[in-house]
């Protein structure tokens, strides 16, 4: 949203939410004048992770409250350590009742969910930090997202924020060529073989097998 095209009295809002809650909190930015950021901006009306913000342009003059533009589903970059996803962190938990399963993935709009059964509290810390239960779980994960976002026949050079995007873009930085990812006009094993060294790669790069190794082999107390 260029600020040139709005008048210079108009407010600027930004409204937190989070997945799976109605709950919104919202800050006041001053004008578009006078872009002020307010002292606290805690966010202590919200519970949750899954955080995403909704940038207000809002008419202040002529039409008081007309809102005069927005940008929708803004995510917060993260810092701290890399993880499967990379630093942005693409894929958000959540704990759902599953009935019978444990994990189910769950294409929406803007983006992929990772659902976990809610019936265990400690099962979200686990597939987090388990080295045996990550290393077993998110190659079959990443290679899920990979093979749909290739169905979903996006350019990974838009300007664009869509979990496709954001996965493919993902997965051709972790490529150990660096390959731009395959499209519908490619055949299936091209699509199959551009995943697969994805997913090579990506547990080269964490060490998948070795964490597991180690994991389970301490667990079972070293050799008897």
């Amino acid at each position: 949203m260029p600020a040139k095209q709005f008048p210079e009295e108009a407010a600027i809002f930004l409204e937190a939410m989070c997945a799976g809650s109605s709950a919104i909190q919202r800050f006041a930015f001053g004008k578009v004048g006078a872009v002020q950021a307010p002292r606290s901006r805690s966010l202590h009306e919200i519970e949750g992770e899954n955080v995403f913000f909704t940038l207000k342009v809002v008419d202040q003059s002529e039409r008081i409250g007309r809102i005069l533009g927005i940008a929708e589903n803004i995510r917060p970059l993260r810092a701290g350590r890399q993880t499967a996803a990379g630093r942005r962190g693409i894929l958000p938990i959540e704990q759902v009742d599953l009935k019978h399963e444990l994990w189910r993935l769950d294409f929406r709009e803007h983006d992929v969910y990772l659902l976990v059964d809610r019936s265990d509290p400690d099962l979200v810390e686990r597939i987090r930090s388990d080295p045996a239960v990550y290393a077993m779980l998110y190659p079959e994960i990443v290679r899920r997202i990979l093979t749909q976002a290739i169905d979903e026949n996006v350019d990974v050079e838009e300007d664009d924020d869509r979990w496709s995007v954001l996965w493919l873009r993902f997965g051709r930085s972790l490529h150990p060529d660096r390959e731009t990812p395959p499209g519908l006009d490619d055949s299936e094993e091209e699509q199959a073989e551009w995943v697969d060294e994805v997913i090579q790669a990506f547990c080269e790069r964490h060490s998948l097998r070795q964490a597991y190794l180690a994991a389970t082999h301490g667990r079972n107390g070293g050799d008897s």
